[in-house]
């Protein structure tokens, strides 16, 4: 499936040879090339349009920094990139093998073991690139490869450099029908990482068995399918098709994350199936050669191909409206065959930029103890993120309205009346929090704002959008953007005055620990870990015991003055945050996996998740004390201000997920069980707890339990609730729509 280099192409890229073409796509050519180690890649260029365009490069370079991250065992390493050549150009490993699709072709549906076995290793995969701050957006069954080695994700992170900064018309999208989730044909919503859980639905339905999910037709009939009508699932094998149809849902609040589907497919004794016959000998011939799948094609060429999508018919509520945009998309699964449709764009609202005031309305509830007291319901756009703010008292939640555009809207936790409301520019605030008497929600793009008015403060208006990760230490707000050589990676700002206070050289790796005015920054861009002084941007001491294994997560130990270190291969570095000495060293005893780690301190104890399992250890020796299977990262673990994510705890017993439906209740000086409690449904977000009442939910109900031994106050179906919080005056559930404040349950 190669070709001859024809007169024009470059012959050399980097420390890479060209040798043939391989294919070719939207974003430009592909080609097989070999470094001057002798290492086969596939190397990816850039159309001269594109590479003319300095929103793209830099959307590029952000891309190409973060694919570099993904390093998880089912995906296509990427290797080397130049987002500032003359020719943009990306190199990722070269993998022969056949696509899923070809699979699936020349040998038929898989079975019900095999279709389990290929899912884990999809959202295995799936995990790692989202960890590196990717969507894939376009997870098709020729994006699927299997090699000698399993099967392998590639060509992910591309099509957003492409979708994000107006590369394509205004309206168009990247993705392949059939597999391209609804918000991203409405769009309605900001493209999530949920976007990727639809596909990989889809995926594995066309792997069960052998027909896309939403059935054949023309292009315009497949979009039309994918937003008005159900999934046709009745073929397959009945073990998987509960999880998904879940992955299948419309709405993209209601599907399972990532981690969820890992946790409910993983299976160590599960079959080498790639090695069997007769996938084994296609994959030894090279069935399939990886190429760019994405075909990205100027819309006024496409006249004579224009198709129009028919409107929902009256009464079609199940799946959203279809607002006929524009869907730029690839046919074919060769690279050889590529096939570009443009769907005409129609005059329906995206729901945000006019200008128009977002409209919230207020239902006012009862004072009974446990009853519904208020409801705040969104006019415009989706809720997509809730924070409670103990002082002065306040209830903030952001809502979307349209690709980079929204709103924050505060208001009274006793009775809704509002505070204040601010346009915000940036995606949902998923690491946002709040430090003294200011909010802090940079990706919005409200980086400080006063939480008593709704007004940026000084220079903060200034930061740039989309920061990597932010920090509170002390005072001092400290964001982190790309790398660049031209501008500094982290900038400091007085969180009250908003005034700047120093700027460094950044990292573009994960957030940092924080210990009162200490910033413990990962060694991205030096040689070891650097303990910062916040207010002043002057290094205190550096940390070099990790840096040959490399760091997986850190935290605050404040109960004894340290931070701790996780290494990738499981060792447990104690650092005296005063001196950088290492003051003890442990271990959890197992590789840690991307993804699904995490670092943190409650009540006096260490605590850390990876792969499935929850850590419990000593702050003072390292010593490990206890371990408990948990069930997913997210759903278990609420994200703190910038990024971490913290546990869930009261009274010395950590709450959490031990499977997709029971909450379990641990000690956390024992790891003792205390109690669980099975509900119906997959749990999707972290529990809540206030007084003596924990409350949860589980897409399919929620419940209200005693803290002290898990016994149900109440429980009710309630498949909308997408994330809880609690305070002194009770507990408020988030829909998509609207927030519910309830009067707390006694």
């Amino acid at each position: 499936m190669t070709g001859p280099l024809l007169p024009g192409d470059p012959v050399r890229l980097g420390n890479v040879t060209l040798l043939a073409r391989l294919g070719a796509g939207g974003m430009g050519q592909v080609y097989l090339g070999r470094t001057a180690g002798g290492r086969l890649v596939a190397v990816k260029t850039v159309h001269q349009h594109l590479a003319d365009d300095s929103h793209f490069r830099e959307r590029f370079r952000r891309e190409a920094a973060a694919a570099r991250a993904v390093t998880g065992a089912h995906t296509a390493a990427v290797l080397d990139a130049d987002p500032d050549s003359p020719v943009p150009w990306l190199a990722t490993a070269f993998l022969p093998g056949v696509t899923l699709r070809g699979a699936v072709a020349a040998g038929g549906s898989l079975g019900e073991p095999v279709v389990r076995a290929l899912g884990a290793a999809l959202a295995e995969a799936l995990t790692s690139i989202h960890a590196a701050g990717l969507v894939h957006r376009d997870l098709k069954p020729s994006n699927v490869l299997l090699t000698a080695d399993g099967p392998r994700v590639i060509d992910f992170g591309i099509a957003r450099a492409i979708s994000d900064h107006g590369i394509t018309a205004a309206g168009d999208i990247v993705g392949t029908p059939g597999f391209i989730a609804p918000e991203q044909i409405t769009d309605e919503s900001e493209v999530t990482a949920a976007a990727d859980v639809f596909a990989l639905g889809a995926v594995l339905a066309f792997a069960a068995t052998g027909r896309n999910p939403f059935g054949d037709g023309t292009v315009a009939v497949l979009l039309y399918r994918a937003v008005h009508e159900e999934p046709t699932l009745g073929e397959v094998p009945s073990g998987v098709r509960e999880l998904i149809a879940t992955c299948l849902r419309n709405e993209p609040e209601l599907r399972p994350s990532v981690s969820s589907v890992l946790g409910l497919l993983s299976d160590p004794a599960a079959p080498l199936w790639w090695r069997e016959d007769p996938l084994r000998e296609l994959i030894a011939e090279g069935g399939d050669v990886p190429g760019e799948r994405t075909a990205v094609l100027p819309t006024a060429p496409m006249t004579a191909a224009t198709v129009r999508v028919p409107p929902s018919p009256e009464g079609a509520e199940r799946r959203r409206t279809l607002t006929r945009r524009g869907l730029l998309l690839a046919g074919g699964g060769s690279a050889a065959g590529l096939l570009g449709v443009a769907i005409a764009r129609g005059g329906g609202s995206t729901g945000g930029g006019s200008g128009e005031r977002p409209s919230v309305t207020v239902t006012a509830g009862s004072a009974a103890p446990g009853a519904l007291r208020w409801t705040l319901t969104a006019e415009d756009g989706d809720f997509d993120a809730l924070l409670l703010a103990g002082r002065p008292g306040t209830v903030l939640v952001h809502a979307s309205t349209g690709v980079g555009s929204g709103y924050v809207h505060a208001c009274s936790p006793a009775d809704a009346a509002r505070r204040w409301e601010s346009r915000s520019g940036g995606d949902a605030p998923g690491m946002w929090g709040v430090a003294g008497e200011t909010l802090v929600a940079g990706e919005a793009g409200l980086p400080a704002v006063d939480l008593a008015s709704g007004a940026v403060r000084g220079k903060a208006a200034e930061l740039p959008p989309a920061p990597l990760w932010y920090a509170v230490a002390g005072g001092t707000l400290v964001s982190a953007y790309p790398h660049r050589t031209d501008e500094p990676g982290l900038r400091a700002l007085d969180l009250r005055t908003g005034a700047e206070r120093w700027t460094l050289e950044g990292s573009e790796a994960p957030p940092p620990a924080v210990l009162g005015s200490a910033l413990l920054i990962d060694p991205a861009l030096s040689d070891g870990f650097r303990c910062v002084d916040a207010a002043l941007g002057k290094e205190r001491w550096t940390y070099r015991k990790l840096t040959a294994e490399g760091a997986a997560a850190a935290c605050a130990l404040p109960s004894v003055g340290r931070f701790a270190l996780l290494g990738e291969q499981g060792a447990l570095h104690l650092v005296d945050a005063r001196t950088g000495d290492r003051a003890a060293l442990g271990t959890l005893g197992t590789p840690l996996t991307p993804g699904t780690t995490a670092l943190s301190e409650a009540g006096g104890y260490g605590l850390a998740v990876t792969s499935g399992v929850v850590h419990g250890f000593s702050p003072r020796t390292g010593q490990l004390l206890w371990r408990q299977r948990t069930f997913d990262l997210a759903a278990g673990w609420p994200p703190r201000t910038g990024g971490l994510r913290g546990p869930v705890t009261a009274d010395g017993v950590l709450l959490h997920w031990m499977t997709a439906d029971t909450l379990q209740a641990v000690e956390l000086a024992t790891g003792k069980e205390r109690w669980r409690r099975q509900l119906p449904g997959i749990a999707q977000v972290p529990p809540a707890v206030s007084g003596g009442t924990v409350y949860a939910a589980t897409g399919e109900s929620c419940a209200a339990l005693t803290l002290a031994g898990g016994v149900p106050r109440r429980v009710w179906p309630d498949r909308a609730v997408l994330g809880l919080s609690a305070d002194a005056a009770g507990w408020y559930a988030r829909t998509a729509k609207a927030v519910r404040a309830y009067h707390r349950v006694v």
